[in-house]
């Protein structure tokens, strides 16, 4: 038989090893939950100098378009700049930013499509879209006349909806209507814009304009226009024979004032981008910020 002083000493030993088990999982625990504290709380960090890098790219983008309207050097900076691919610019420690400028006023103007009818019926008989498509697209900014069309038919969501009527805040608001899908959004991007500057309605800058942004409202003879950025000297010997005479919007030889910055920045492995739209003079007219997850800036560009 067994002493009860060695059944003492063997349950001693049992509560021994079972102490020691118990407070090796509340270390292992505590280590992970230590971890992962670390681990969220250098992302979080992360994220936020990558939407202060970002931020700093847009705003620096936009003081440069502002010194160059008074500055010949500056701008010629800017004219190699504008349209494209984007910049890279360095960095401290090795963070990555990339900036995109574009010229929003060598681009129709979704906002004007009741306007110009006929010119986004052009445009997009040439890209080959469904002219349906202009007709929701006209439903949707159009709220005076909203009666004419069941906007709700035209809503985009998987479950019923009353689309919003009015003029649209971004280029991302096609988005919520049926048939602008990825794809079309991407072929229609490079001739359209969206912006809401009053000063500068239904202005087409010829300095900027596609081949295709000049059919469409009207222009004639567009082989013999050399491609974008132009010069003023190309444009005028080229408006000289007439080419755009019934034109409208009406094309003008112009410094744009209208531009959209997209700029991207990547800390660690968070990237974030700050997309405005800046009228030269006044400043933003829309603005926005999203983080990207598993990209680099140049995926986002």
């Amino acid at each position: 038989m067994n002493s009860p002083v060695r059944n003492e000493r063997g349950l001693a030993l049992l509560s021994a090893l079972l102490s020691v088990a118990l407070l090796t999982l509340i270390v292992v625990e505590m280590t992970d939950t230590a971890f992962v504290h670390t681990q969220l709380t250098r992302n979080a960090g992360n994220a936020l100098a990558a939407q202060l890098l970002a931020r700093s790219g847009q705003i620096g983008a936009s003081a440069v378009l502002e010194e160059a309207r008074d500055n010949e050097q500056i701008q010629r900076f800017v004219d190699a700049l504008v349209d494209a691919p984007p910049l890279t610019l360095p960095t401290a420690r090795g963070h990555t930013m990339q900036i995109r400028v574009r010229d929003e006023m060598g681009r129709l103007n979704l906002n004007e499509a009741q306007e110009y009818d006929e010119a986004f019926q052009n445009l997009f008989a040439e890209l080959d879209l469904d002219p349906g498509l202009l007709e929701a697209l006209q439903a949707r900014i159009d709220g005076a006349n909203a009666g004419l069309r069941n906007v709700g038919e035209d809503c985009n969501l998987a479950v019923a909806c009353d689309p919003p009527l009015g003029p649209l805040r971004s280029f991302d608001d096609l988005q919520t209507i049926r048939g602008f899908d990825p794809q079309t959004m991407a072929r229609i991007r490079p001739f359209v814009t969206v912006h809401q500057s009053r000063k500068n309605r239904g202005a087409i800058n010829l300095r900027t304009a596609r081949a295709e942004v000049l059919r469409a409202i009207g222009c004639e003879d567009t082989e013999a226009l050399p491609p974008p950025p132009r010069a003023s000297e190309d444009i005028q010997g080229w408006l000289e024979s007439g080419p755009c005479g019934g034109a409208k919007p009406r094309p003008r030889d112009m410094r744009s004032q209208v531009y959209s910055i997209l700029s991207a920045a990547q800390v660690g492995d968070a990237t974030q981008a700050v997309e405005a739209t800046i009228e030269v003079g006044k400043g933003p007219i829309a603005w926005k910020q999203r983080p990207v997850w598993g990209v680099g800036p140049g995926e986002v560009l």
